[in-house]
């Protein structure tokens, strides 16, 4: 800063901020490495240390504050290069409970042995189709069946023998039909009666065939009942024979397989198989000399093929870490409740109706992760439906319940109920700070399981590495998007986009989303060009072309104001009148637009009046400022006597709400103005917070204003006395665009820096800030104005007396404010 009468005002080289790409140690962006890692949080990094070396269950992972569509998969790498474990977790298999069909069992196998285990299954089952066929037709199983069919024969025969000797004895023959009925036919000579004989019959005759038919018949039951009781026998003895054959094959096989496995519930299991399969060898039989009855049932129910035969055998492998030499991170990309905690597929068949197995059982990202880590955001994850409550019930548990969910049926169909899996996994969460601390207020359970927080900060100090950083960021770009190299040159100007981004000279953003979309469009602009690379003037370019697609609602504001439908003095002096900055943001773009500040002041008890409060037009931050305004004129002014006044401050033609501290300085400038009828120049905007000694304090968006008000000269015509006054705290955010530079070095427009509202009061007036006792000074004019009303209001017939300054809880006549309290302000 000069030491000339304006001291306050900035020079060209304090205002310039310019990055030496020559400093990067690269040409173009092709020489780098693209960017995968994260860089310059050790905070955070310290945390997912922690998180990743302690198993407890409880100690997961909340990252807050990264940003950007990569930052799960950098959080992914982060955790996979903290992970010193180099064993993987255990497989996870769904086998049929034959016991209980409907809740099929969980097994955990080593790593690899699940689908080892499936492969063996499979192999066995394709091995007993071709097998047991071929072994019922062997000539052992062939004679074992004729000597058992001969035997029962003999016993029939014998049976049937003793009916027919017993109705030779009431004179009749015997006849079996062939389908099993006995027919009694009376005798005449030794031979069958025909039907015209016995149609001959006297009825005597008849009445006592009658009664020695009626004697058979019941003797006939019992021999049928006899002949069904051998076949019975003779078909059990043979399903026996060929239980006792097919388990000569089974039972090897199943052996063979068991001994692969060292699993207690896995060996049970195969006894199940074993038995299963004795008792359901129709399974095996070649589908065309399966029974009619068998085979109908098959077309009716399922499609004719070896997987709907043999399904209660396969193996449904949900976790498979036979690849893996170390503990899973997954990313959970779309967190909803089905791709979490998995689900149980239906299906529905050519008829119409609903089924499912257990091999329809499908695991969500907490299996898949499970022994590892599970990335995702957590901000996804709360609007999905019932998916925070149920996470938190399947931590607290530590078992996963795998389910049928189907949030749009109104009947949810499922028969099964899958043995729960135990769940050992650490989860990586990212999102915003302010659902890391909504969640610890609201939620009790919440600061228990996220036991560690990692915080990402959105800046980090430029240092020399910033140039090499932001460089290989764009490397990456080109790497997966396919954009151009970009020079030295033009990675400087995206790190003054990054020092903007956080309005610090001395910080970069590590906000890499709107890093990334700078590159992209400057890489347009480039081929739009016919450009090989991207210069620093694409990166312009395309810095410009974004303020010029978001910029109307400004330009219209301009405009107004060029036209006088907004009033503005730009040039000139005035008495209790200013010109403010604020910032208007409209979420995709933010800019700055003055504000006339006008404040009137009269004779009178009813205090510093607020127009913007009684209005309701004003948040608590800008209340606050208007009392620390009261808080000053106190102590500077009331120390000897005691002074009142009747004033008001507006924002003039401001018709929606305004928050913030930062007008406290134009405010109290104009406001002493007034007072003192002191004149302010029109041609310098103002913007600063204050304290109640006087201290002027930093404010945000201070480029944004600083172009504001620029614009707004530029387009009512500039005049090369115009300019704004900020804080001097406020110099190190100073990242300017370049037509602003251009005009503050051609000295068309003029930024000076305060550190006291006294060196503000200099500079719009002219006049020393001095001391309230020197009345050629600026405090002193101030000061004799208020004694004057002091003895005025002493001279006027009135009883009500004099008050200080409006302060809080004197009232104004008008009703409480009616907004709420803000979180924490109860009671207060």
């Amino acid at each position: 800063m000069t030491d000339s009468p304006g001291r306050y005002e900035l020079s060209f080289d304090d205002v310039r901020f310019q990055i030496a790409p020559d400093q990067f140690g690269f040409e173009d962006t092709s020489q780098l490495k693209p960017l995968d890692e994260i860089i310059g949080q050790p905070r955070a990094l310290e945390a997912l240390d922690l998180g990743v070396g302690i198993r407890h269950q409880d100690y997961h992972i909340f990252a807050a504050g990264m940003t950007g569509t990569g930052k799960l998969d950098l959080l992914q790498q982060a955790v996979c290069e903290r992970i010193t474990s180099h064993t993987p977790p255990v497989d996870w298999v769904y086998l049929n409970n034959f016991e209980e069909p409907d809740r099929p069992l969980a097994i955990s196998l080593n790593p690899g042995e699940g689908v080892k285990l499936r492969d063996a299954m499979e192999n066995l089952v394709e091995t007993l189709v071709n097998a047991l066929p071929k072994a019922f037709r062997e000539e052992d199983f062939g004679k074992e069946k004729d000597r058992l069919r001969q035997e029962y024969r003999k016993r029939g025969e014998a049976v049937f023998n003793e009916l027919e000797t017993l109705a030779k004895e009431h004179n009749m023959t015997v006849k079996q039909l062939p389908d099993g009925e006995i027919l009694f036919i009376p005798l005449k000579e030794g031979r069958p009666m025909t039907q015209e004989e016995v149609q001959q019959l006297s009825p005597d005759e008849l009445a006592d065939l009658e009664s020695h038919q009626e004697q058979l018949v019941e003797t006939a039951a019992k021999v049928l009942e006899q002949q069904t009781d051998i076949q019975k026998e003779l078909t059990s003895d043979v399903r026996e024979v060929a239980r006792k054959f097919a388990r000569r094959l089974v039972e090897p096989l199943i052996s063979a397989i068991a001994r692969q496995f060292d699993n207690e519930r896995l060996q049970k299991w195969f006894e199940t198989l074993k038995n299963d399969i004795i008792e359901h060898l129709d399974r095996f039989r070649e589908v065309e000399k399966m029974p009619p009855n068998k085979l109908q049932a098959l077309l009716e129910g399922h499609e004719l093929h070896e997987q709907q035969r043999f399904m209660d055998y396969q193996v449904n492998v949900v976790i498979d870490n036979s690849t893996r030499d170390r503990p899973p991170v997954i990313i959970e990309n779309a967190p909803n409740y089905r791709n979490l905690f998995g689900t149980i597929e239906r299906v529905v068949d050519r008829h119409g109706r609903v089924t499912t197995n257990f091999t329809r059982i499908k695991p969500g990202s907490l299996l898949r992760a499970n022994g590892g880590y599970l990335v995702f955001d957590i901000t996804d994850a709360l609007g999905e439906p019932f998916v925070w409550k149920e996470l938190k019930r399947t931590l607290k548990s530590g078992q996963v319940e795998i389910e049928t969910y189907d949030p749009f049926s109104m009947f949810t169909v499922s028969a099964l109920k899958p043995d729960p899996i135990p769940l050992d996994v650490k989860l990586v969460a990212a999102g915003p700070p302010l659902i890391y601390h909504l969640l610890c207020l609201y939620d009790e359970d919440f600061s228990r399981v996220f036991r560690v927080k990692a915080d990402f900060d959105v800046e980090i100090t430029r240092d020399s590495d910033a140039g090499q950083l932001y460089g290989q960021f764009v490397r990456k770009l080109s790497d997966t998007e396919g954009l151009l190299p970009f020079t030295a040159d033009a990675v400087a100007e995206l790190v003054i986009s990054g020092a903007r981004l956080t309005d610090d000279r001395g910080k970069i953003s590590t906000e890499f989303t709107h890093v990334g979309d700078i590159a992209r469009e400057s890489d347009y602009w480039a081929r739009r060009d016919g450009a090989e690379q991207v210069d620093s003037e694409h990166v312009r370019q395309a810095h410009e072309k974004r303020i010029f697609r978001s910029n109307l609602v400004a330009t219209k504001i301009r405009e107004l104001i060029s036209d006088g439908t907004l009033i503005f003095d730009l040039d000139g002096t005035a008495i209790g009148q200013i010109n403010g900055l604020a910032v208007a943001n409209l979420g995709d773009y933010s800019f700055g637009r003055p504000s006339r500040v006008t404040a009137s002041v009269g004779i009178g008890a009813s205090g510093l009046i607020n127009i913007e409060r009684e209005s309701r037009l004003s948040g608590r931050t800008y209340d606050k400022g208007l009392l620390i305004i009261d808080g000053y004129i106190r102590n500077k002014y009331a120390k000897k006597h005691p002074i009142t006044l009747s004033a008001s401050i507006a924002m003039e033609q401001s018709y929606g709400g305004i928050d913030g501290d930062s007008a406290s300085v134009t405010e109290l400038l104009c406001l002493l103005s007034a007072v003192g009828g002191i004149p302010l120049r029109q041609d310098i905007a103002v913007t600063g917070s204050i304290n109640q000694w006087g201290e002027v304090q930093a404010i945000g968006g201070v480029n944004e204003k600083v172009e504001g008000f620029f614009d707004v000269c530029r387009e009512t015509g500039m005049t090369g006395t115009q300019g704004v006054c900020i804080p001097h705290s406020n110099v190190k955010n100073l990242v300017l665009r370049p037509d602003v530079v251009s005009a503050i070095e051609e000295g068309q427009f003029h930024v000076w820096a305060v550190k006291t509202l006294d060196e503000a009061a200099e500079l719009f007036t002219g006049l020393p800030a001095g001391a309230i006792d020197d009345s050629d000074t600026f405090h002193g004019k101030v000061a004799d104005r208020l004694e004057l009303m002091i003895d005025t209001l002493k001279k006027q017939p009135t009883s009500s007396g004099s008050h200080l300054l409006w302060t809080p809880g004197m009232p104004t006549g008008l009703p409480p404010d009616p907004r709420p309290p803000l979180p924490g302000d109860e009671g207060r």
